[in-house]
């Protein structure tokens, strides 16, 4: 009896022992793909992320980094269904509600948008960048000024030590001006023209002679207003 015991505890041991080993290696797996990941080198990331789903289904962490590798990708349904799947597996991270706005705000979805916005500051109002991104819904696909400068008003009283602070508060200001009027979506001047060129407080002959000289900096005007937080660390 007492070496049938012994021979069930030597076979418990083994088994916990393989166990182990196989949890090791798939932490080692997970490991080496944030690992990739932080070093921008997401093809590879992207392998070993699909690797740690297949033996861990449930990894909720793999499904967003994924989805963050997706995105970066602007593959913007891939990067969809990823962020779902770990919402589904925990539904509590806010990082997953965020990336989901940024999503429907690229494919110009601004109700859907703002709803995920909404979630994240529910889930952890912590994440205050969420402003930011809430009032460039209202601007760039909403055309709404007044929801705008309210949230980016609040953005800036929040995070005043932002890098963008006086940019964003000239747009607020400019925003502001009763003279202003955003271009309508079917304008051929792009909301970053008007913003960089006092929207229609020109006249259109100074608009066309200053969006000449202006060129190049429309793209930068874009990059600040727009894709400036598309790489923010969360």
């Amino acid at each position: 009896m007492l070496k049938k015991s012994s021979s069930i505890a030597l076979i418990i041991i083994v088994l916990q022992s393989i166990a182990f080993s196989q949890a090791k290696k798939e932490e080692d797996l997970y490991t080496r793909a944030t690992k990739y990941f932080f070093q921008k080198k997401f093809e590879m990331a992207e392998v070993l992320f699909q690797e740690v789903i297949k033996k861990d289904p449930e990894n909720a962490l793999a499904y967003s980094y994924l989805g963050d590798i997706f995105l970066k990708k602007q593959q913007y349904d891939g990067a969809l269904n990823l962020y779902l799947k770990a919402i589904d597996i925990k539904p509590d991270i806010a990082e997953n509600y965020f990336r989901l706005g940024q999503i429907y705000y690229f494919k110009k979805n601004a109700d859907l948008a703002i709803e995920n916005f909404n979630k994240t500051l529910i889930k952890d109002d912590k994440l205050k960048v969420t402003f930011y991104h809430i009032g460039l819904t209202y601007l760039m696909l909403m055309r709404d000024k007044e929801k705008t400068i309210e949230y980016w008003e609040n953005y800036i009283r929040l995070v005043p030590e932002d890098p963008q602070y006086d940019s964003i508060k000239r747009v607020i200001e400019l925003l502001k001006d009763p003279k202003f009027q955003l271009p309508p979506a079917d304008s051929k001047i792009s909301i970053e023209e008007a913003l960089l060129l006092g929207g229609s407080t020109l006249d259109t002959q100074e608009r066309s002679t200053e969006n000449k000289e202006a060129g190049h900096e429309t793209k930068k005007s874009k990059d600040t207003i727009e894709d400036i937080y598309m790489d923010d660390d969360l």
